[in-house]
């Protein structure tokens, strides 16, 4: 019985040692250092959309620390889709006026891009600062504009959003 408990213990162990290799190099090169938070997969209707991880400077999350959003796409999506469903997510949890809306979905437009399955994106949120949007490893383009920066990382981590138990997960709280 011994022998199975320690096969056990060693098998998390080293499941968590797996989970912490799989940090994109966007998010090492950007914290320092990187404790994963949570991640979860997002699913739709049985399918796997994407992979999400939180990874934080900070051993537990807050919006006073830096850190990302990594996000592994398992489907395509146009930028043009990926921007407006992001408008509806904040929008599902914030009123927008509508020239915000106008603004920020502009504002997105210019900094995503298309995706393919085992494409990557990490959102780094800074403090003061804004957003970082990288794909695939390259600065694509930032969200300076406070308001913006903080309703869009909302999408995953506000509790009121479409996909709450993701939302948790990621946030290391209990289901």
């Amino acid at each position: 019985m011994k022998k199975i408990r320690y096969s056990f213990l060693f098998f998390w162990f080293f499941a968590a040692q797996i989970q912490a290799a799989e940090m994109s190099s966007t998010v090492s090169q950007n914290l320092e250092p990187a404790y994963l938070i949570g991640d979860s997969d997002l699913n739709f209707l049985g399918l796997k959309v994407y992979h999400l991880a939180l990874w934080s400077e900070a051993q537990k999350f807050s919006y006073d620390k830096k850190f990302a959003i990594q996000i592994r796409y398992n489907m395509n999506f146009s930028k043009e889709d990926l921007a407006k469903k992001s408008i509806e997510e904040i929008e599902r949890l914030h009123v927008l006026s509508a020239q915000d809306k106008e603004n920020f979905l502009a504002e997105l437009k210019k900094i995503f891009s298309s995706v393919k399955k085992g494409d990557e994106k990490v959102a780094i949120f800074t403090p003061n600062q804004g957003v970082e949007m990288f794909y695939n490893g390259k600065l694509n383009g930032k969200i300076s504009d406070q308001k913006l920066a903080r309703l869009f990382v909302d999408i995953w981590l506000d509790e009121r959003g479409s996909y709450p138990k993701v939302t948790k997960k990621i946030l290391g709280k209990k289901i």
